[in-house]
């Protein structure tokens, strides 16, 4: 998987997702975001910027991030979802669980003073 982390103004910022967020990426992307998180800030940012796919290990993935950065008081936002994806988030009602921004630098901005999830 070539998932990209990086750390912008006290946020990790996750890009680089593949087209199909799905089972068959779900315990990579983990395996390397999880250490991030243990390492750096317990803010987070995923881009979904080229992903047309998400299925419900990916949602998993998503809620086991937020669930844990809950835990450290952290904050975590999801941007550049295209409409396929903002159906999918609609129909699961996780748009209310979710922080949504339409790019990474909004994201960034709005976490980088955020208190918690």
């Amino acid at each position: 998987m070539k998932l990209t982390i990086t750390e912008r103004n006290g946020v990790l910022v996750v890009g680089s997702l593949p087209e199909k967020f799905d089972y068959t990426v779900c315990n990579d992307a983990l395996r390397h975001i999880t250490p991030a998180l243990d390492d750096g800030p317990k803010k987070l940012v995923i881009s979904f910027m080229g992903v047309s796919f998400l299925d419900s290990c990916g949602i998993g993935t998503l809620i086991t991030l937020r669930n844990r950065l809950m835990k450290d008081k952290g904050a975590m936002a999801l941007c550049d979802i295209g409409e396929r994806l903002e159906n999918i988030l609609k129909i699961t009602d996780l748009r209310k669980v979710f922080a949504l921004y339409g790019n990474t630098d909004e994201a960034v901005a709005d976490l980088s003073d955020a208190k918690s999830v």
